[in-house]
């Protein structure tokens, strides 16, 4: 083949336009600007990485209806979060490009210069309000972590638990759209570093909710610190990885108004994590190992 030739290959002017949209500008709060191009060329190679480094399996993409939902997961390893990005490659490898996912992703990820437009263009979003509201009344698939912070950060021994902290702001929105509640159960990023305490009251001390929306400052083990401390990444280790994605839990017997009415918001939150974790115990009977699986 000619230089010319290559040079105005297919494949080169879809790595072009890709690179041209890495590096451009985004923005994260708005909710256009999913790049099909990106995750097109980009999908195959990370659900390989996925597959051979955490030997990621996803189980229930089925129980996923094709119409707008929720999606509630718990969330693990730390701020080094990289199942989520797994998920999504596997996602659009069996779903399709038309089918889109859109993760609600905390500020600090999408300050990042680099990870800012991989995250933007494949389908990330600044957690909001806004973002989740525009999202679902377009008629998209929504996928949020309640536990935030404080969930990413819960000490190694809890690691099989759904830690949610209470939190029901995913019920109310879920409610005033009139969706159903997919939960998906995420096990495995617990086990890629090790913390050893969450460090809840030091982040009060230090006011960590306040100036980085952290509940938490953990203490813990990982690569590269050896001990780490704060709301910091740690290179992961290739723990393995297992995804559930549970059926859909319906709330067509409630009213747009119930996301006021604590009872009802209770009620919801009960039958969302007490599913998670019966699921998330099944998951964990079967590991035998730390790391190995």
């Amino acid at each position: 083949m000619a230089l010319s030739e290559k040079l105005n290959s297919p494949r080169l002017r879809a790595m072009k336009a890709v690179a041209g949209s890495l590096l451009s500008r985004v923005d994260p709060d708005r909710v256009d600007m999913f790049e099909p191009e990106v995750v097109r060329l980009l999908a195959r190679a990370v659900d390989r990485l996925a597959r051979l480094y955490f030997r990621m399996e996803v189980e229930g993409l089925d129980n996923v209806p094709r119409e707008r939902c929720l999606i509630v997961g718990n969330h693990n390893a730390g701020i080094t979060y990289l199942e989520p990005i797994g998920i999504g490659a596997r996602w659009y490898l069996e779903r399709g490009l038309q089918d889109t996912l859109h993760f609600l992703v905390h500020d600090a990820m999408v300050a990042l210069p680099g990870l800012k437009q991989f995250l933007v263009r494949t389908g990330c979003v600044r957690a909001s309000h806004k973002t989740a509201d525009a999202l679902l009344a377009q008629g998209k698939k929504v996928v949020v972590f309640p536990g935030g912070n404080l969930d990413a950060f819960r000490p190694y021994k809890d690691r099989y638990k759904i830690v949610f902290g209470g939190k029901k702001g995913f019920i109310r929105l879920a409610l005033r759209h009139g969706v159903p509640i997919v939960p998906m159960v995420v096990a495995g990023g617990h086990e890629t570093f090790f913390v050893l305490h969450d460090g809840q009251r030091l982040a009060r001390l230090l006011g960590l909710k306040k100036l980085l929306r952290s509940e938490t400052c953990a203490v813990f083990l990982g690569l590269p610190w050896g001990l780490g401390v704060g709301p910091i990444f740690h290179l992961p280790l290739p723990a393995k990885s297992t995804v559930r994605f549970l059926p859909p839990i319906p709330l067509d017997a409630y009213r747009p108004e119930d996301a006021e009415d604590s009872r009802v918001l209770e009620e919801i939150y009960q039958r969302v994590t007490e599913r998670m974790q019966q699921a998330m115990d099944e998951i964990a009977a079967r590991r035998k190992w730390p790391v190995f699986g």
